[in-house]
């Protein structure tokens, strides 16, 4: 049998209508299964085939000849020739990618870091879940700073993440840029999850992620180590500012001294995680880095510290120890007043010091003052190590279960001894590692 003519566009238009109610097939000789069925008032491509598994061959419609070309239809239909091969149905896929089409020009990135903040709050480590949302809500899903809220989630690249976050860095604000990129990081990595890429129009089998290989040296992005700790006049003045700054924030500011715990631990701290008779103070695993209980001694200046806070609050105060809501919620937003403490901070050591200059700290360094001074008094590293909250390392963590509860309750009121001495402004404080 001779193969069929290459159909043509002339030939197409020449093609003798169907009587009414009747129709014919006539096969290009260019394209396998490629037909084009005359009707009475116009011809129609289809293709032949065993489509979706069919034990017999049926015709399924390309387009109208008119609305579609010879060379469009052939197209398509080599395309559905080839998924027939594969066993697919061609109007299923179609009907697919024209859904995956759908969703990615809905499912902007906008939308989809929606859909992350709102699962945040659920997350097994949501110690600082507001302070997160806030910072994407004000450095990433600004529209003032970011251009590209309305693109498809499909159409992001790196080079969209990497002109934001250098953006931030060059405000100049390079630790926020650093904390942005790595917001990004994780907002990719639970972004990649099979199921998150097919709900949001992504390929879940070949979607890779966009920032995989974008790393923070590449965006001119590194974290220095902080090695700031105060000097002894430092701690002075921190203490006497402490002590003319009303509650929340002056009591907050020593406790942070007295217990060397990370400000998210002690912000919000409640007044039934004290055991008052054991003077001892759990930290609950939800608040704790590690996630699990962390216990801290209270020294007696702490104690005294915490009645007199007590004392102060009225009986239907709420059990949030560190307030401005009665109680109801924990002190937060210490950003205005870190600044006005810091600066009451030099003026008090200026008086202290005549001419001393403070340098920049920030509250997390209280934490590296405790640490650095309890091995000046000669504190065993593991029981430091225990007191501001750092685990175990190595074997260590499986095989030593010791909680050290002794142990850190000497080393807190060797501690609140020293700092008592060397604030009182009486008497000389005993010199680390003297004993004296």
């Amino acid at each position: 049998m001779s193969r069929p003519r290459a159909m043509t566009e002339e030939r197409i238009n020449n093609l003798r209508p169907a009587p009414d109610g009747k129709r014919y097939d006539v096969p290009d000789g260019d394209t396998a299964n490629l037909f084009v069925r005359v009707g009475a008032r116009q011809n129609t491509f289809v293709l032949l085939g065993r489509f979706d598994g069919a034990r017999n061959s049926t015709r399924r419609a390309i387009g109208v000849h008119g609305q579609m070309s010879l060379d469009e239809a052939r197209e398509i239909a080599s395309a559905w020739n080839a998924l027939v091969k594969r066993g697919l149905d061609p109007k299923k896929e179609q009907e697919r990618e024209k859904e995956q089409a759908e969703l990615a020009r809905r499912h902007t990135f906008a939308s989809v870091m929606e859909d992350y903040i709102a699962q945040l709050p659920f997350r097994a480590n949501n110690r600082h879940v507001a302070q997160d949302i806030k910072d994407i809500r004000r450095d990433i899903l600004d529209p003032a700073r970011n251009p590209w809220l309305g693109e498809p989630m499909s159409q992001v690249r790196a080079f969209h993440v990497s002109r934001l976050v250098k953006d931030i860095r060059d405000r100049p604000a390079p630790a926020v840029a650093l904390t942005t990129f790595r917001r990004f990081k994780t907002f990719y990595n639970w972004l990649m999850d099979p199921d998150r890429r097919l709900a949001y129009g992504l390929d879940p089998d070949n979607c890779v992620n966009p920032i995989r290989d974008l790393k923070a040296e590449v965006l001119g992005l590194s974290q220095r180590a902080r090695d700031r700790v105060l000097d002894n006049n430092e701690l002075r003045a921190y203490w006497r500012t402490a002590d003319e700054t009303p509650y929340p924030y002056g009591p907050f500011f020593k406790a942070l001294l007295l217990t060397g715990v990370r400000k998210s631990e002690l912000t919000g701290m409640r007044w039934f995680e004290i055991d008052w008779a054991e003077a001892l103070w759990t930290v609950p695993k939800e608040r704790f880095k590690a996630g699990t209980e962390h216990l801290v001694p209270l020294s007696d200046p702490m104690i005294r510290l915490l009645q007199e806070i007590r004392g102060d609050q009225s009986a239907c105060h709420g059990d949030c120890v560190f307030s401005t809501t009665k109680g109801q919620l924990p002190i937060n937003g210490f950003g205005k007043a870190t600044d006005a403490f810091r600066a009451r901070t030099a003026a008090a050591l200026a008086e202290i010091q005549p001419g001393a200059v403070m340098r920049p700290w920030v509250l997390h360094d209280d934490r590296r003052v405790v640490r650095s001074k309890l091995g000046a008094l000669g504190v065993a590293e593991v029981v430091a190590e225990t007191i501001i909250g750092h685990g175990k390392k190595g074997m260590a963590r499986i095989y030593d279960q010791h909680r050290y509860l002794g142990e850190t309750r000497a080393a807190l009121a060797l501690w609140a001894d020293w700092l008592a001495r060397l604030t009182a402004g009486t008497a000389q404080p005993r010199q680390p590692g003297t004993g004296t």
